[in-house]
């Protein structure tokens, strides 16, 4: 009893300290995501320059703070609507963010200046540091980690592209194409590239993101801090990671035992070459991959092998619904798909199963002769004759004892948006995770298409570009549902 008694106390204790250092640092991060203003430092009035383009797409996503132009050579003169400063002292009022657009060799005296202001955060986007200027580019990093551990201030970089914020308009990206509207999913990059193609897919894809952050060369706020805040933002669906490499193990490892949101991660540096590489673009030392498959294992992390398969996985773990097994059926037009579907399934530990001689006999009464009532179903060309078939057979077949979820595979062209609304409504109504598989490629100029795709991520239901894609995604929330019992079941230890 009193073992008992004691071994409550700790972990009380120690759930108290974690609540309280989440606090924190929420606290400390929230003026970099939420600033109430924004002084961008080598701003600039020439649209081809970056000090332009960051005020601009203040502008253009509708950020609604104050935004304060600082240049000497601009001093008194408009960019964009916004009067201009000749330094970050003669702002008129505090700031919380400060965007760093000039060169590496000024960059120090800027952030002591930004320190001395009583700036908040601030984002350095210039290389030239650690990366590819040896020991020289590695002292100014300690001397950025200084300057931020003794004013307190956030800084983000080097070498990076700074963040996104879609809830606010907050976005320091110039080459990617940025949703209207934010989502659940929210992603720490050490590649700002990468962060872009991942923004840039979530606009295509109706699956949006919520928040993204380039780290860079992490000099004095790192991975850990950003998946912390991540963690703790009730924004925040799913948490997706492009990771080089880890500074402090432990600290991730503490972070990502301590939470159910899904964490979906792609390593890179997985090979010897890709190691120097890593080194030469963030100054990162990647480990044993070995080491990484078992910590992934060991703390619930669902494991990408590409950038296409990160936000693959990112978009069906934004979905709320969750198997409660592994058996999925398979609803086809086409039947090729269907066994593609079948064999991708079996192959990643989920089940194919016979549905119940009830759902057969209803299937059997609605469907021709020629077609199949078995798992996978094959509605087969009475789909294109009566697409009203598909609600019918996918109402049965959702309602079946023996499905835990379902792969749909629509016509090829036709009836792409009924199919859609169809799921659409069935999802709502049955609770249990479907998956669309379209088997035309995206952007092959069907328009109904795209709309389509919009509609399902709107309504948080995945779809994917052919069924093996869909069947990672089934997995993949499997795989999560588990983790989430496992993790669950360890707190109430």
């Amino acid at each position: 009893m009193l073992r008992g008694l004691a071994k409550l106390k700790v972990t009380l204790n120690r759930e108290l300290i974690q609540l309280k250092l989440g606090e924190d640092l929420v606290s400390k991060l929230k003026p970099l995501f939420y600033p109430n203003s924004i002084a961008v430092i080598g701003a600039s009035d020439n649209p081809t320059k970056l000090g332009y383009r960051y005020v601009k797409n203040l502008v253009e996503g509708g950020y609604k703070g104050r935004v304060y132009p600082v240049n000497p050579k601009l001093a008194g003169r408009e960019v964009l609507g916004f009067k201009s400063y000749p330094s970050i002292f003669d702002v008129p009022e505090e700031v919380d963010l400060a965007l760093i657009a000039v060169g590496a060799r000024l960059t120090l005296n800027v952030l002591k200046d930004c320190a001395s202001r009583g700036v908040k955060a601030a984002i350095v986007f210039a290389s030239g540091f650690a990366e590819s200027m040896g020991e020289e580019g590695r002292k100014m990093e300690l001397e950025m980690r200084r300057i931020s551990e003794e004013s307190g201030m956030v800084i983000v970089g080097p070498n990076c592209l700074g963040i996104v914020n879609l809830a606010v308009g907050l976005n320091t990206l110039v080459e990617a194409v940025i949703p209207k509207e934010p989502g659940r999913i929210s992603f720490i990059s050490h590649s700002g590239s990468l962060m872009e193609t991942f923004l840039t897919t979530s606009s295509e894809r109706g699956f949006y993101i919520s928040k993204a952050v380039s780290s860079g060369n992490e000099a004095a706020t790192t991975l850990n801090d950003y998946l912390e805040y991540f963690i703790e933002d009730p924004e925040t669906g799913v948490i997706a990671m492009y990771i080089e490499a880890i500074k402090d193990g432990r600290r991730f490892m503490e972070l990502c035992r301590s939470t159910t949101k899904p964490l979906v991660a792609l390593k890179a540096g997985r090979t010897e070459a890709g190691k120097t590489a890593a080194k030469s673009h963030t100054a990162s030392l990647a480990g044993s991959v070995e080491v990484w498959n078992g910590v992934c294992k060991q703390l619930g992390i669902i494991q990408a092998r590409s950038l296409e398969e990160l936000y693959d996985l990112s978009m069906a773990l934004a979905c709320p619904l969750r198997p409660s097994g592994n058996r999925v059926a398979i609803i086809t037009a086409p039947g090729g798909p269907a066994v593609l579907a079948t064999d991708a399934c079996e192959e990643l530990g989920l089940r194919v199963p016979r549905l119940t001689d009830d759902s057969i006999s209803k299937l059997r009464s609605m469907l021709p002769p020629f077609a199949s009532p078995i798992n996978p179903v094959d509605i087969s060309a009475s789909a294109l004759e009566d697409i009203d078939v598909y609600e019918r057979v996918l109402r049965v077949v959702a309602s079946d004892p023996n499905v835990d979820s379902i792969i749909v595979i629509p016509p090829l062209i036709e009836y792409l948006m009924r199919v859609s609304k169809i799921v659409v409504n069935i999802v709502e109504e049955c609770q249990k995770p479907i998956v669309v598989a379209w088997t035309i490629p995206f952007g092959v100029g069907v328009s109904e298409l795209l709309e389509a795709v919009k509609l399902l991520g709107r309504k948080l239901v995945p779809n994917y570009f052919m069924p093996e894609r869909a069947a990672r995604a089934l997995a993949a929330l499997l795989l999560q549902s588990r983790i989430e019992e496992r993790k669950k079941r360890a707190r109430g230890s």
